[in-house]
C-alpha cells in the first residue's frame, strides 16, 4: 500500500507540473512532449492488441507519430506544403500494406488494420494538441490559454465524475463498457465542464491586449460540452477497447495510475474536436 500511494505521489508531482511548464513553454518543448505521448500512447494500443494475436508494425506507427507531430507543428513548412496530409496517409497505407505482404506473421488482415487503425486513432487525433498550442502562432497567448484551459477542464471533468459517481451514483450509465461509470458521475463531469469554461470566460482568462475576451460566453458552452460529453466518450472507447482484449489498465508505465492511454483518453477525442471548432468558428 505504501509503495502504491508512494508511487501516485510521484506521478501527481511530476506529471502535473510537467504538463503545465510543457504547456507554458509551447513551441518545440510541447510539440516534443506530445510526440513523446503519442509514441508510448501508441506502443501500448499495439500491445494491447497482441491479446487479439496480432503483429502491428510498430517502427511505422511509432515513426509515423513523429511525422504527424511535426505536421501540426508546421516544423518543415515548405515540406508539409509540398507533402499535405492525405499524401502522406496514401503512401502510409500502400507502405503498411506492402510490408505486410513480406512479413510472414498471422493475422496479416488484422495486423494491417490495427496498425493504420492506431495511427488514426492516436497520433492523428492527438496532436492536435500542438495546433491548439500553436493557434494564430507558436509565441501567441491565446494558444497557451487554450491548451491550459482545455487540460484544466478535462482534469476537473474525470474528477467530478469520479468524485460524484463513486458517492451518489447508483444507475450505471453503460455497464457493458465500463461496470463503474454512473448516470450521475457522467452528467457531474458534463456540468463541471461546461462550468469550468465559463469561469473561464467571466473572470478574464481569455482577454487580449485590449482586454477583449477572445472568446464569447457561447463559445464557451460548446467547449464545455466538448470536454463534458464527448472527453468522456474518448474516455469509454478507450474502456470499450481495453474490455475487449480483457484488461483494465493499458499499461502499468505510470505505476499506480495505469498507462499514457488511460491518462489521455479523454484528450483523444476532446482536443481534435476544440481544434476543429476554434480553426472555424473562433
Amino acid at each position: 500500500m505504501t509503495d502504491t500511494l508512494s508511487s501516485r505521489f510521484l506521478v501527481f508531482v511530476l506529471g502535473i507540473p510537467g504538463i503545465l511548464l510543457a504547456i507554458y513553454f509551447g513551441g518545440f518543448f510541447f510539440t516534443l512532449f506530445i510526440t513523446i505521448v503519442c509514441i508510448l500512447a501508441l506502443r501500448e494500443f499495439y500491445d494491447l492488441m497482441k491479446n487479439k494475436e496480432a503483429f502491428p508494425q510498430y517502427t511505422i506507427g511509432l515513426l509515423s507519430c513523429v511525422f504527424i507531430s511535426l505536421y501540426y507543428h508546421h516544423y518543415f513548412p515548405d515540406v508539409f506544403t509540398f507533402i499535405p496530409i492525405h499524401s502522406f496517409f496514401i503512401v502510409l497505407i500502400i507502405l503498411v500494406m506492402t510490408v505486410e505482404l513480406f512479413r510472414n506473421k498471422d493475422q496479416a488482415t488484422l495486423n494491417i488494420i490495427i496498425t493504420l487503425g492506431g495511427i488514426l486513432y492516436i497520433p492523428l487525433l492527438l496532436s492536435s494538441l500542438i495546433a491548439i498550442r500553436n493557434f494564430h502562432s507558436p509565441d501567441d497567448v491565446l494558444g497557451m490559454q487554450l491548451t491550459f484551459s482545455l487540460f484544466i477542464s478535462v482534469w476537473l471533468c474525470d474528477t467530478a465524475a469520479y468524485s460524484f459517481g463513486k458517492k451518489w451514483g447508483r444507475k450505471k450509465i453503460m455497464e457493458r463498457v465500463s461496470p463503474t461509470k454512473t448516470v450521475v458521475g457522467t452528467a457531474a463531469g458534463a456540468i463541471t465542464a461546461l462550468i469550468t469554461y465559463q469561469v473561464f470566460i467571466e473572470t478574464g482568462f481569455f482577454n487580449t491586449t485590449s482586454q477583449i475576451s477572445a472568446l464569447t460566453n457561447v463559445d464557451g458552452i460548446v467547449l464545455g460540452i466538448v470536454v463534458g460529453v464527448f472527453g468522456q466518450v474518448g474516455d469509454f472507447i478507450e474502456s470499450l477497447i481495453k474490455r475487449d482484449v480483457g484488461v483494465k489498465d493499458s499499461s502499468g508505465f505510470l505505476l499506480g495510475h495505469g498507462g499514457v492511454l488511460d491518462r489521455f483518453d479523454s484528450l483523444l477525442l476532446a482536443s481534435p474536436l476544440t481544434y476543429l471548432y476554434l480553426t472555424h468558428f473562433v
